[in-house]
């Protein structure tokens, strides 16, 4: 059994030297926290609890199950709709960290929501983005956002300089390139990096429902706050996705903006229902 490593919240427990950063992760009751593991058809449906810290109520989790193919099944769910509390969430003998589900407006607003998901289950084998024929993302809301200092432009071009120096423009293409930071004045621990440079290989990343993709190959710069604590601040360049398959993208805002009951549902599309270990 594996919990999906793109599961927006954190099972790694691991110890390090220094003092652990005060930041809790943060989502909004409106947030869908999907959760995902993948176990063998020989394993049995793992036990999920959610535990409310401030009230002490406990929930235990009802997964959906979906038969991936002859060997693996996939258990998932999403969490959303939490009141204002401290929470975390127990699957089997694994605990994540405590995150903070907050209805706060000034709280909210020094966060991003970051959605994400592949364009199909070819690409690892870590994780599902299309179920039964419908496409999931995920939602990760980390502290920060866009600075307009950290703005700047680029151009594809190709010129033609005539016999009386007049500069004849034959074609270009404007970009915009902007370093997206994460971590406030108290920085946030080191694995929000890893999965920033993690959910960046997926197809389709929203931050605040915009469109982006990793500049190059560039990936989260670390900044250290102070010297033996264990909180940073993050950089990351990224480019706005501008031409863009209308189709797809209108199916997309959608799915993260939830116009609707049913925006699950999509239209057939062999190539993204195959099986994710073929």
């Amino acid at each position: 059994m594996i919990i999906s490593p793109f599961t927006p919240l954190f099972f790694d427990l691991h110890k390090s030297d220094g003092i652990d950063s005060r930041y809790i992760q943060l989502f909004a009751p409106t947030d869908r926290i999907l959760v995902e593991v993948i176990r063998t058809v020989n394993e049995n449906t793992p036990v999920a609890v959610l535990r409310n810290h401030i009230s002490g109520v406990e929930q235990h989790i009802l997964w959906n199950s979906w038969q991936m193919n002859d060997t693996d099944i996939l258990d998932f769910h999403e969490i959303t709709g939490l009141s204002d509390g401290c929470y975390s969430l127990t699957i089997g003998d694994k605990e994540s960290r405590h995150f903070r589900v907050t209805s706060v407006v000034e709280d909210l607003n020094a966060t991003t929501l970051i959605q994400y998901c592949m364009k199909n289950n070819k690409q690892r084998q870590d994780v599902v983005s299309w179920i039964d024929g419908m496409q999931y993302f995920f939602d990760f809301r980390v502290p920060g956002g866009f600075k307009d200092k950290g703005w700047s432009f680029g151009v594809d071009n190709e010129q033609f300089v005539t016999d009386l120096s007049d500069i004849i423009e034959l074609y270009a293409t404007d970009s915009t390139i902007k370093t997206f930071t994460m971590g406030t004045n108290i920085g946030c621990p080191i694995w929000f990096a890893e999965l920033l440079n993690r959910l960046l290989c997926c197809s389709y990343v929203y931050f605040d429902g915009v469109r982006y993709a990793r500049k190059d190959t560039s990936v989260p710069e670390l900044n250290e706050q102070m010297e033996g604590l264990n909180s940073f601040v993050f950089n990351q360049q990224l480019q706005k996705v501008n031409n863009i398959n209308a189709t797809i993208e209108n199916a997309n805002q959608a799915i993260i903006r939830r116009v609707s009951s049913e925006y699950r549902s999509t239209e057939t599309d062999t190539d993204n229902m195959n099986l994710l270990i073929n």
